[in-house]
């Protein structure tokens, strides 16, 4: 009966050491391939579309898709922050059909996250002066996971979150941790070292725990840099942004502190009216977007109704 405890113990021991093995190794090629311990700030520019997300125009048909023109990156991983510098592009005859706010021409947007903030950099005016920057808090969660999706990235939040590694069946692993103290990640690392998918989940004010998952394709060296040429990512299962990377950079000079305005911004609190229409129906009213709640037997239906009264006609 010793020896059989002893035996067990020995063979407890001989997977825990393999596993262990097996996930400092996936980790350990990747971040060899990907230059992930030697890279601390990183460009990357392109372009391709981006979708304006949740005003598909039907719940079948995907986010109306904008031409991105141009789009740039710049990433410090030690500070935890990143910057996009995205400039859009619409004609008549590329309008959508949908909602998102519409534009015709060009349309340059700056958007930052540092550490526990985010904020909106307003584009440079006629005389070259900055404006004063503009606090968004409710686009952190998703800037800090895009940020933490990139290849480079992943691997070293891998690398600092006590990730877990399982074998997948095309001979790469499934890494998976947990980051900013709540967001989970899961992450495919194929044979090569590469990272070819990441998925994780945040809070949407619609979709609820809305999955946002990034495909990466066609790496090649980037002047001593290997880095997918292809990124997709989907956000509630339709893209959300599509871009063909053109030129990438390691380790440029990239600083993003936060403005002074930025982490002394409190949202204004949210006022919901409720007004009573008839015997189990509703209309609650907020600062924009509104709704009509209706009363069934065992249980509710919410719809979003219009911001205001319009009058159609079909072609």
């Amino acid at each position: 009966m010793r020896k059989v405890f002893v035996l067990a113990l020995m063979t407890t021991a001989a997977i825990a050491t393999t596993d262990l093995s097996a996930r400092q190794n996936a980790l350990q090629t990747a971040a060899s391939t990907l230059g992930a311990t030697t890279v601390s700030t990183l460009q990357f520019t392109g372009s391709g579309r981006n979708f304006s997300i949740g005003q598909n125009y039907s719940p079948a048909d995907p986010w109306p898709a904008v031409t991105v023109k141009s789009y740039t990156g710049q990433v410090n991983f030690t500070q935890g922050s990143m910057r996009v510098d995205m400039t859009r592009e619409q004609t008549n005859r590329e309008m959508p059909r949908g909602g998102g706010a519409p534009f015709f021409g060009e349309q340059r947007a700056i958007a930052v996250v540092s550490g526990n903030y985010a904020w909106n950099v307003p584009p440079p005016a006629a005389n070259g002066q900055a404006g004063m920057a503009q606090p968004n808090p409710g686009a952190q969660p998703e800037r800090m996971l895009t940020l933490w999706s990139l290849p480079q990235g992943f691997v070293k939040a891998a690398l600092a979150n006590s990730a877990t590694t399982k074998p997948t069946k095309g001979g790469g692993s499934e890494v998976s941790f947990t980051v900013g103290g709540k967001y989970g990640m899961v992450g495919i690392i194929n044979g090569m070292g590469q990272v070819e998918k990441v998925t994780t989940w945040f809070d949407q004010p619609i979709v609820g725990d809305m999955p946002m998952e990034t495909t990466f394709s066609g790496y090649k060296d980037f002047g001593g840099i290997m880095f997918p040429s292809r990124i997709v990512q989907t956000q509630d299962g339709y893209p959300s942004l599509d871009l063909t990377i053109n030129a990438v950079m390691a380790n440029p000079a990239f600083d993003a502190p936060v403005p002074e305005n930025v982490p002394k911004f409190q949202p204004p609190p949210t006022v919901v009216t409720v007004d009573k229409l008839a015997d189990g129906l509703w209309y609650l009213t907020g600062t924009s977007h509104h709704s009509a709640v209706i009363e069934m037997k065992d249980h509710f239906v919410i719809l979003d109704v219009p911001l205001r009264s319009e009058e159609h006609t079909s072609e």
